[in-house]
């Protein structure tokens, strides 16, 4: 097999390893509980479980027809990065909605032609997505705001 084919395959082989990973870490180690009361296990094993059958699917379709390879954007890397490093280190110090505002329009900065206005709105929507879906829906103990 060529070495172009083989890189091809990587990233759904690599995909489809985590989702593997998360769902036995999650059966072995979590309480999955029953479908009336899930445990902490039950959500790890369901996202491991998509991942899994999502790469499969992926890795299926590469082997019929290999996607080709394209360059890194090292710009795009570095954004995501800084979104999730802003999210990881703004949310004990202001909350969850916004930390997670502010990580996305920071993450929106790698994207050429995104301008300010749209970045500020998408932003906002998503930290009120957020509030709205796992404080308020689901109730999570998350800390939505803190303001000291």
């Amino acid at each position: 097999m060529q070495r172009s084919k083989l890189i091809s395959h990587l990233g759904p082989l690599i995909m489809l390893l985590a989702g593997l990973g998360f769902g036995l870490g999650a059966m072995t180690s979590l309480d999955l509980g029953s479908l009336r009361r899930m445990g902490p296990g039950a959500f790890p094993l369901l996202v491991g479980g998509i991942l899994a059958a999502l790469a499969l699917i992926a890795l299926i379709q590469n082997l019929r027809a290999p996607m080709p390879i394209q360059q890194a954007d090292p710009i795009a890397v570095l954004g995501v990065g800084a979104g999730v490093g802003i999210f990881a280190c703004l949310t004990p110090i202001f909350g969850v909605v916004p930390a997670t505002a502010i990580a996305v329009i920071a993450t929106g900065a790698a994207i050429p032609g995104f301008r300010w206005p749209y970045r500020i709105a998408l932003g906002l929507a998503v930290g009120a997505g957020v509030w709205l879906i796992f404080v308020q829906g689901l109730a999570m103990p998350f800390v939505a705001f803190r303001w000291s």
